[in-house]
């Protein structure tokens, strides 16, 4: 696993979730979890956090790569380290879940499975 020293500075993470949750989730589950250093986030128990985006995956829609490539280029522009997938999107495409991490990784973001 990759550390990151920052001296004085922010680690920037993002988080994705499904879009089939629109409406559903409230997605306090990820705040909580985020904003406590819980469950996935207990790796940043002692880390200093900007969360640079929230944003929905639409890895079943037919325009899916060219989204995602879109907003990995976008968070790799703004200096994001870390992309949590949301248990929502792991469990909903579970088939693609390793073409999305391949997607975001090729833009040299990590990409932790889960959020709480």
């Amino acid at each position: 696993m990759k550390k990151f020293i920052l001296l004085g500075g922010k680690m920037k993470i993002a988080i994705g979730v499904c879009e089939k949750i629109n409406g559903i989730c409230t997605t306090m589950g990820c705040f909580k979890a985020l904003n406590n250093r819980e469950k996935s986030f207990s790796v940043y128990k002692n880390e200093n956090l900007e969360l640079m985006s929230f944003f929905t995956c639409d890895a079943c829609s037919n325009n899916s790569d060219e989204n995602l490539i879109s907003i990995a280029e976008k968070l790799e522009q703004a200096g994001v380290k870390k992309l949590h997938l949301g248990v929502c999107i792991v469990k909903c495409e579970t088939k693609r879940t390793n073409e999305i991490k391949a997607i975001f990784e090729k833009y040299n973001i990590e990409v932790i499975e889960g959020t709480h």
